[in-house]
């Protein structure tokens, strides 16, 4: 099955690029199309400033769009997006198909002094968002939320052959994204796909280098640092040999302390 990820810059509001990379990704046959954090919407810094009612626009246009792609091209979106109920603002990964959307609501937020969405955003209980396609199992989670252990053993807990990653780096950290969803990919025996954003807030690069991991922690993917669509074909087969292989989740069950 061939999954499909856009490594971008903010979006704008005209459907002609995403329509444009959407039907590439369905000439491919690509049954998911993934995007990066804060593309959809503003860069976080940016949302700080601006008034609810602009974001609340920006956000219901933006889910209009994906509903009726998601149906046009009959393919499955992720997309990350940052929606308005009453004052309150969430941080949502969404699911759109045949026209419908399905959110999942993010649970762990940084709350560091330069980059604060926790005291931005509102928490609201939500189980990680999983879905099938096929006989493949896909989770998937925000960037932030792939340093912690219990993200990871739900993924493995339901199964999961691949775990989707929006992300928004900056600051030269790719060498420990690298490594860290490495190591999570292989001691999970599943492909993890890290797909972020490119461009720039003021002198903060977001530097892109989207990848795909395979469930035996290989690179198969690594892009560069332009807008690129990156496409890969995931084997469950490949998923299937790697546990038989390695025993990992047979093992993890028989642990007592």
């Amino acid at each position: 099955m061939k999954i499909a990820f856009l490594q971008s810059d903010s979006l704008p509001y005209d459907k002609a690029k995403i329509n444009y990379f959407l039907s590439l990704s369905k000439r491919e046959n690509a049954k998911v199309f993934v995007l990066p954090e804060y593309v959809l919407n503003r860069f976080f810094k940016e949302l700080e400033k601006m008034p609810i009612s602009f974001i609340k626009n920006q956000t219901s246009h933006q889910i209009k769009l994906l509903k009726q792609l998601s149906e046009v091209y009959n393919i499955i979106i992720i997309a990350p997006l940052v929606l308005i109920r009453g004052d309150k603002k969430y941080k949502v990964l969404a699911k759109f198909f045949q026209g419908k959307v399905r959110y999942y609501y993010s649970q762990v937020f940084m709350p560091y002094s330069h980059w604060n969405e926790e005291k931005f955003f509102e928490k609201k209980k939500s189980n990680p968002l999983i879905f099938n396609i096929g006989k493949f199992r896909i989770g998937a989670c925000f960037g932030f939320e792939s340093h912690f252990d219990k993200f990871w053993e739900y993924f493995r807990d339901k199964k999961c052959d691949v775990v989707l990653i929006p992300s928004i780096g900056t600051f030269n950290s790719f060498n420990r994204w690298f490594e860290m969803l490495k190591t999570r990919a292989f001691l999970n025996n599943m492909y993890v796909i890290r797909v972020n954003r490119i461009g720039n807030y003021k002198d903060w690069e977001f530097y892109g280098k989207s990848f795909v991991i395979s469930p035996e922690g290989d690179d198969v993917i690594l892009l560069g640092n332009k807008e690129e669509l990156g496409i890969v074909d995931v084997s469950k087969e490949a998923v299937k040999e790697a546990r038989k292989e390695w025993k990992f989740l047979k093992l993890s069950k028989e642990i007592k302390f």
